[in-house]
């Protein structure tokens, strides 16, 4: 009876570390802090009217679930790593909210408004974790697209592929960083790019 009580104690002390090791997980996407000196100086706005549309994902990256690269072309999925929100919303929500800190246009909506001039849109190929001898990486493939509201043609492209080294293979919380890095910037570039756009574009 003693035995089957100290066996008993042990399945429960078991079930517990068990839970507590594989608790879930997850992760967001948050724009790195930019030094005051160093960000860009207030410019006029663009006179346009913006929505920014929830993006569209590859369908091997479409869900929470985070994927990792360990062959050329084999991809798995962590069980208990995972985007907080996902990634066609995720993508979209960090392009707004960068969009109107610089104050880029007259009014930015995020997802539909009334009579918008231009929509933006994102087509996200690849948003994943390499691993293999050489150490962990993040991968993020993106393409912004601005179109013209009224036909749904787009105007404008930018397009990026972006592979960097992770600082701690074993950390995922390096991973949601690097990603968000990477975003950061080039959303940074895509705004810029918009600019001169506009500005090439005026009669």
């Amino acid at each position: 009876m003693r035995l089957r009580a100290l066996l008993i104690a042990a399945l429960l002390i078991s079930a517990g570390c068990s839970k507590k090791a594989l608790i879930r997980k997850y992760y967001i996407l948050e724009s790195p802090s930019i030094p005051a000196a160093a960000q860009a100086q207030p410019e006029a706005a663009l006179p346009y009217l913006v929505d920014v549309r929830d993006f569209r994902v590859s369908k091997a990256f479409d869900q929470t679930r985070i994927a990792v690269r360990t062959e050329s072309h084999e991809l798995n999925y962590y069980y208990y790593h995972h985007w907080a929100v996902r990634p066609s919303t995720a993508f979209a929500d960090f392009v707004f909210q960068a969009i109107n800190e610089r104050g880029l246009f007259r009014r930015c909506s995020r997802g539909y408004s009334y009579n918008p001039d231009y929509l933006i849109n994102g087509i996200v190929r690849h948003v994943e974790r390499g691993m293999d001898e050489k150490g962990a990486t993040a991968r993020l493939g993106l393409v912004f697209e601005l179109a013209d509201a009224e036909h749904e043609v787009v105007r404008f492209r930018h397009a990026f592929d972006r592979t960097l080294e992770l600082e701690n293979d074993r950390d995922m919380n390096s991973f949601a960083r690097a990603v968000s890095r990477i975003l950061a910037e080039e959303t940074q570039v895509f705004m810029d790019r918009l600019v001169d756009f506009f500005k090439d574009s005026e009669p």
